[in-house]
């Protein structure tokens, strides 16, 4: 990449014209004014991004509106997800991370229960639907929005540096990257395991009978288990 660059910039020198030598020639002032007009318009891309993301995932949004907010790697996660929701047994549950075994143990509650409202992008859905997981997480007081470079983030209001969302620039827009969110989401609920020295999977089965029991039965083993996919 350094080798890449650094050609780019060579065959520029080496191109030259009038408009470039004057842009090479302008003052440090004049270049830094730039930098920070850049950096601001990004950051209204940011802000702006995020508002309509919030609208996106309160209304049933169509999936390929959804997908165009989130990364590409977050969307190859999501379709991966999926199919291990549709695969897995308990072996192969037992090399995810928690916040992969919960997001399974849910599709498959919701494939028992007959709750799905849509007949593909499931695993979209439960991240992104009005009732879904970020959706739920977003209802939050949220801290405001900073960019580095290339990322974005935002933080609880309560403690607003440490970033609980993150966001990629992809040259013209804004995406949220959940491959790098929901680690971060999940890291609190995480240090329970560690407390009580529990796999993954019972911290994701404790998680998942903590917010559903009142509703549904069987949560449990039986989950782990694929079901009739």
């Amino acid at each position: 990449m350094a080798l890449a660059i650094g050609a780019c910039v060579f065959f520029s020198a080496c191109a030259g014209s009038s408009k470039d030598d004057a842009g090479l020639d302008a003052p440090a002032n004049v270049k830094n004014e730039k930098v920070v007009v850049q950096e601001s318009d990004k950051q209204a891309m940011l802000e702006s991004m995020f508002k309509n993301f919030l609208v996106a995932i309160r209304e049933d949004t169509p999936a390929d509106d959804l997908y165009a907010m989130l990364t590409d790697s977050s969307e190859y996660w999501l379709d991966t997800l999926e199919r291990h929701a549709m695969t897995y047994g308990p072996a192969e549950l037992d090399t995810c991370q928690f916040y992969e075994i919960y997001s399974i143990l849910l599709y498959r509650l919701y494939e028992r229960e007959h709750l799905w409202q849509v007949p593909e992008d499931r695993m979209l859905w439960l991240y992104m639907s009005k009732a879904g997981i970020i959706h739920n997480f977003t209802k939050l007081k949220l801290g405001p929005m900073k960019i580095k470079n290339d990322r974005g983030s935002i933080g609880l209001q309560q403690s607003p540096e440490v970033p609980i969302m993150i966001f990629e620039w992809d040259d013209k827009s804004w995406k949220l990257d959940l491959v790098e969110t929901v680690p971060l989401i999940t890291k609190g609920i995480e240090a329970t395991a560690v407390k009580k020295s529990w796999s993954n999977k019972k911290l994701a089965l404790y998680w998942l009978d903590r917010e559903y029991h009142m509703t549904y039965s069987r949560l449990d083993d039986s989950l782990c288990e694929p079901i009739g996919f």
